[in-house]
């Protein structure tokens, strides 16, 4: 393994600590829970850090090693407390194949143009580590989040998605450049990102293999 590869694990693991926490609730997200979850800036960036670990169940991880590749997808809402429409939307999409003849795991990680990384690993920990962290993520433009607001991130992870118009919108935001996202219910067809309650308050159990949903702590514009 590459030194930037193990540098890039070396990271992943230090987000992989995060635990659920109790903390309040938004009205329009009820029972999702509260998660730590690291929001920092980058530059010009508000970025975001974050495990999702929980989203294998142990039949999942047992599959891992058939041959068959894994996806994993990964939606994070900015909001601004008190408003419905999410400010802007980061997406992180992964893919675990395990190679039976070198017998290791590649895994794929996309978030934008020119953001492919390949990581390769021999531990089904690691593989699944690389798929579903968030690793200072950018969401947006620090320069939009206004002095005196409130904001939480909302984030969604699925396993193996199912709908292919899904994956197809998944793969037109990706050709986008990063910090160009479009406000989702702008137009423009980002029917993805355009309804909230869908994706995080009445899910639709089989668009995935498995969910997880939960809220990050709530915090300042001015603070970034």
């Amino acid at each position: 393994m590459t030194t930037h590869r193990c540098a890039w694990l070396t990271a992943a693991f230090m987000v992989a600590g995060a635990w659920l926490a109790p903390g309040s609730r938004d009205a329009r997200a009820d029972p999702l829970p509260v998660r730590v979850v690291g929001v920092d800036a980058q530059g010009p960036s508000l970025v975001v850090s974050v495990g999702l670990q929980d989203l294998f169940t142990a039949e999942a991880r047992d599959r891992l090693t058939s041959g068959f590749s894994t996806r994993v997808l990964i939606r994070a809402f900015l909001r601004r407390e008190g408003d419905p429409v999410p400010v802007a939307v980061a997406i992180q999409r992964a893919e675990i194949v395990y190679d039976i003849w070198d017998e290791k795991f590649r895994v794929r990680v996309t978030h934008g143009p020119g953001t492919d990384r390949t990581i390769e690993t021999a531990q089904v920990a690691q593989a699944i580590t690389a798929a579903t962290v968030l690793w200072r993520l950018p969401i947006t433009e620090r320069a939009r989040l206004a002095a005196g607001q409130r904001y939480f991130l909302a984030i969604r992870g699925d396993l193996n998605p199912l709908s292919q118009e899904l994956q197809a919108e998944v793969r037109r935001w990706l050709r986008q450049p990063a910090g160009a996202q479009r406000r989702p219910g702008a137009g423009g067809g980002d029917s993805f990102f355009g309804s909230f309650v869908t994706v995080f308050v009445n899910p639709r159990i089989e668009d995935s293999e498995n969910q997880v949903r939960f809220l990050s702590q709530p915090f300042g514009g001015e603070a970034r």
